[in-house]
């Protein structure tokens, strides 16, 4: 399977994760900024218009994931895990799936009644779903073995922590005050983005697999265009904002692609139908 073939199977995956991260960010940023004068500039409408639109988006890319909408009753009923051999197996598919959708319902009460107590339950809730996100991984490592839970969560953190502040920039972001803020978390995310792509190409480089003699051949030799690519792109974005901050949507746009790029690697190599066990 050639890493363009696993790039157009995985694309509603790819892009539920992208997007559905840049939410949780989005909501950190606006929490942390925004909480305690939401209602009096009435700012709250802006971003749930954003944040709703973001998360109902990767909604409908995970249903196409899913290949059969039909699959979603079934999932929700393995909520609270399932037994196998005996022992209690946590489900975490259906938590991230209940994680959205709880989501999506705060999303929608903040932008009715721009609550504070919502607005500083909106992340944890992104947060929460994040983590079982990650776990969705690392929960088959044992049949995928280029998939590592520690640096899977790293990356989609960091991944949030990132997209998400440049979204707060381009959409949010007023006073001088709120865009330093934004691109001071910005740039932590996307240092531990960049370290989280370096850590997993050292774990992928020393991954032995019977079947295969190098773990990057299953990117047909263009992992590291599509990941040296996406970071450019994602710190080209940093500079665009620091530059001109006016054309912050441009750099939205080119952190998405650049991120983007690097999760066509993720999925590419990683899911190029290499299973043992």
């Amino acid at each position: 399977m050639t890493l363009y073939n696993s790039f157009i199977e995985e694309l509603p995956l790819i892009l539920f994760t992208v997007v559905a991260q840049a939410a949780v960010g989005f909501s950190l940023l606006y929490a942390v900024n925004n909480a305690n004068n939401a209602l009096e500039d009435r700012s709250y409408k802006r971003f749930g218009i954003v944040f709703i639109t973001f998360v109902v988006f990767a909604m409908i890319a995970s249903i196409f994931h899913l290949g059969d909408p039909f699959h979603i009753p079934y999932m929700i009923t393995r909520i609270f895990g399932f037994t196998q051999n005996g022992e209690h197996v946590i489900s975490w598919l259906p938590l991230e799936i209940v994680g959205i959708g709880l989501m999506l319902f705060i999303g929608l009460i903040v932008f009715l009644k721009g609550n504070k107590t919502a607005i500083y339950l909106l992340p944890i809730a992104g947060l929460a779903m994040l983590y079982a996100m990650g776990n969705i991984y690392g929960s088959m490592e044992n049949t995928i073995p280029t998939w590592d839970l520690t640096l899977t969560i790293l990356l989609f953190f960091a991944s949030a922590l990132f997209l998400g502040s440049i979204a707060y920039i381009a959409f949010i972001a007023k006073s001088q005050k709120e865009h330093k803020t934004a691109m001071l978390l910005a740039v932590i995310g996307f240092i531990f983005f960049v370290l989280a792509l370096v850590l997993y190409t050292s774990y992928l480089g020393n991954l032995r697999i019977d079947a295969v003699s190098n773990v990057f051949d299953l990117a047909n030799g263009d992992y590291a265009l599509f990941i040296g690519l996406g970071i450019v792109l994602c710190g080209a974005s940093l500079a665009l904002l620091s530059i001109k901050a006016n054309l912050s949507k441009i750099a939205f746009l080119l952190a998405l692609i650049g991120l983007f790029l690097t999760r066509i690697v993720f999925y590419g190599l990683i899911t190029s139908h290499l299973f043992i066990g």
